[in-house]
């Protein structure tokens, strides 16, 4: 080496070294599997934004043996295992890529994707939600990968293209990749190209009738160009939030029956023709909807075309995940979008948000946690009309001499307490949690075997807990507002009680040896619908396509007299138009629901009745989210509940054949969307025995008893057609049909 060369080498070393001490310091963490603690011990890491303590190593625990000395107790038992889990990550939208692909030098950017992809320097993204085309951030506007001009259209996608994206997206996908090799991908547009939709707009419509084939080979040939340049794509969605119709920037409106009718004739048969083995996620959008994935899974021709369902975290509650589970044991859950924003305050109440997320999507099956954008700059854009104050997981803005860097959010460090320690393939284990306002939690079982117990103090006040596992335990106190990583080696010696984690699992066998796991706990009763029998509550679930049938038949008893009332009412929508009989006509209740927001119907006259149905259909998702029924004499005095349960675009209420004038529906849960019926009936029985139809070939049947005494009898239908059986009420038995791939579970509990 020729001294001009070793001159010009220290010179760029300097300079090198120089730059990269101007950027963000961030913490190597040893992975799980490279914990260097002693079996005696577990390693702690420990994020705190009140003291800016990020990521960092504690000084390790030491397991003991014996009593506990705090009565708080985390029980983890890695004896029982649930779901694999593919990762935690993010997106890189159009915006994220553009400011990390050409805002950031090539060291920087380097040095930003290992942060953001090693497992070993840096924090081990493994999961990256890609949007296909444009979304509400983008750099210049809205694009698709098939643009033409206003009134032309391209039914043979001549025109098809991802030059967009080969720009600085691809580039950053096959680095990502070559960082972290158990990266997975999936993709999901915002919209087709406009010429496929009503309005000629990528911006809101829906999906025209002569354009589910186009649409079909669009994504055929995105999963091949994608494939092509080294970017392979393991899962697609049809349609970004399907439910959502935005005017400002890409979104179509798809229902379940137009998303069925393309997976099933279209996407999934072209894919097949194309040999492309991409998985299908049928729905991509909030936890309040849960019957529009579900209604997939009830169609057996669809069924087999999904491979899972995709959640984000906007609407209702994470526990519509272990619902839907339960109803379907087979097909797995994602979570693939939740953005935290300024709307949650300052730093500490947003990681808050990020490890509520983490801890509570897992927790409720989900196999992948997945944040909103990766990067955006010092305004929380470029936006192309979209959120505005959504926070991403690194921020890229520029100093005040002009120079770009980057700097880590909440969301970084909360994803870094859990993939760090979490491998592809892990499988949650486990584990009690003491609840919000307490230490919350979940636990992991890695593929090298080592353990991650992730845990998070949701409290305002410090809280000392003990961590049991077998027959050893450690205590530890953790600040409010902190979240800390313990890791350990070994294996678990000891039994666990069913009361020290309060679940119960359920298994069931399927024709190919595959196990359809159950998992049951008092909290979930609340999401079935409960009917008050004598000194009892009797509860059931109902999975989409399944049926609970009276022994006789039923009658509508006849609206004449009627008149109804509700606590709210819109001006052009009042409650008599939930009983004309029209239902393109409605009752609304002007403003989001809300706790105690009631419709009630006058019979006009004393009677009796078992069955009362609201039908919201053609407000799709404005059904109530949450219901009690009263009934009443007098109108005055209501009493106690007779039934009790979670709403449907159709809610279909059982209940107690009862004699009363008065029927009271109450709202007890809060949604943004206004509570809307279109149709109200009352059914009576009609004295006419039914005869129900179908098989119990493959019908599987197991019970177990809560740490609290509700008693459970489930069952699991497994064969290939729908399953009928009977099912005892007191002195009424009911007839139940059960969709092939279905649970269903009964509860018993004391009123």
């Amino acid at each position: 080496m020729n001294h001009t060369t070793r001159q010009w080498r220290r010179t760029a070393l300097a300079a090198t070294a120089t730059l990269i001490a101007a950027l963000p310091v961030l913490p190597s963490a040893a992975p799980a599997s490279a914990d260097t603690a002693s079996g005696s011990e577990a390693s702690v890491w420990l994020t705190n934004p009140s003291t800016k303590t990020y990521l960092s190593e504690q000084s390790p625990v030491t397991w003991k043996t014996g009593p506990a000395t705090s009565g708080s107790t985390i029980t983890v038992d890695t004896t029982r295992k649930y779901q694999p889990m593919t990762g935690f990550g993010a997106s890189f939208t159009d915006s994220s890529a553009w400011l990390v692909g050409t805002k950031l030098d090539a060291e920087q950017r380097a040095a930003l994707m290992r942060d953001l992809f090693s497992r070993r320097d840096g924090i081990g993204l493994n999961v990256l939600r890609q949007p296909m085309a444009a979304t509400d951030f983008t750099v210049n506007g809205s694009y698709s990968y098939d643009d033409m001009p206003a009134g032309q259209s391209d039914p043979t996608l001549a025109n098809f293209t991802i030059d967009h994206d080969r720009a600085y997206t691809i580039p950053l996908l096959k680095q990502a990749r070559k960082i972290n090799s158990g990266l997975t991908l999936m993709a999901t547009p915002w919209s087709p190209p406009g010429w496929m939709k009503t309005g000629d707009s990528m911006n809101g419509g829906r999906l025209k009738a002569d354009a589910y084939q186009p649409l079909a080979d669009y994504f055929a040939k995105f999963l091949e160009a994608y494939a092509a340049a080294g970017v392979p794509v393991r899962y697609i969605t049809p349609q970004n939030e399907p439910l959502h119709e935005p005017s400002t920037y890409p979104g179509t409106y798809l229902p379940a029956d137009q998303a069925k009718t393309f997976i099933k004739d279209y996407l999934a048969p072209t894919l097949r023709k194309q040999h492309l083995s991409t998985g299908i996620l049928g729905y991509d959008h909030n936890w309040d909807v849960p019957g529009y994935p579900e209604s997939f899974y009830a169609d057996p021709a669809t069924a087999r075309q999904i491979t899972g369902t995709a959640w984000h975290c906007y609407a209702g509650d994470v526990s519509a995940q272990t619902v839907v589970h339960n109803d379907y044991p087979n097909k797995p859950a994602f979570q693939s979008e939740c953005s935290g924003g300024n709307w949650e305050g300052e730093e500490q109440s947003s990681f808050a948000g990020v490890m509520d997320n983490l801890i509570n999507g897992p927790r409720n099956w989900a196999q992948s946690v997945v944040r909103w954008n990766l990067a955006l700059d010092a305004d929380a854009g470029p936006t192309n009309n979209g959120c505005q104050g959504c926070r991403p997981v690194v921020t890229v803005s520029q100093n005040a001499d002009g120079a770009w860097s980057y700097k880590p959010t909440v969301d970084y460090w909360g994803l870094a307490q859990a993939s760090k320690f979490v491998q592809p393939g892990a499988r949650r284990v486990a584990s009690n949690t003491l609840g919000k306002g307490n230490i919350e939690d979940v636990a992991f079982t890695n593929p090298d075997g080592s353990t991650a117990l992730i845990t998070y103090n949701s409290g305002t006040t410090d809280r000392t807990f003990t961590a049991r596992w077998g027959d050893r335990h450690f205590t530890y106190t953790l600040a409010a507002g902190a979240a800390a990583t313990f890791t350990w080696n070994g294996t678990q010696h000891g039994s666990t009680t069913p009361s020290a984690i309060g679940s119960v699992d359920i298994p069931f066998r399927n024709p190919d040896g595959s196990r359809a796991l159950i998992t049951y706990d008092s909290s979930l009763l609340a999401r079935q619908p409960q009917v008050r029998v004598g000194d009892q509550w009797l509860g059931y679930t109902l999975p989409t396509g399944a049926s609970l049938t009276a022994p006789t038949g039923e009658t509508a008893l006849s609206r004449d007299g009627w008149q109804a009332t509700a606590s709210a009412s819109s001006p052009d929508d009042l409650p008599a138009k939930a009983i004309d009989g029209d239902t393109s006509t409605r009752w609304s209740l002007r403003h989001g629901m809300q706790r105690g927001d009631w419709f009630q119907l006058d019979l006009g006259s004393t009677q009796t009745f078992d069955q009362l149905v609201l039908d919201s259909t053609a407000s799709s998702g404005d059904f109530v989210r949450q219901y009690e029924v009263y009934t009443s004499d007098d109108g005055t005095t209501w009493g106690e509940p007779i039934a009790a349960g979670p709403g449907s675009t159709m809610t279909r209420i059982q209940l107690p054949t009862t004699t009363a004038r008065y029927i009271r529906v109450v709202n007890k849960a809060s949604s943004g969307s206004w509570w809307s019926i279109h149709d109200v009936s009352v059914f009576a029985p009609d004295g006419k025995t039914t005869q129900a139809k179908g098989t119990s070939t493959g019908l599987q049947r197991k019970g177990a008893t809560l740490p609290d005494g509700t008693r459970l009898q489930v069952a699991y239908n497994s064969g290939t057609g729908t399953a009928v059986f009977d099912v005892p009420w007191g002195s009424t038995t009911y007839s139940y049909r059960l969709p092939a791939g279905a649970a269903a579970i009964f509860t018993a509990r004391s009123a």
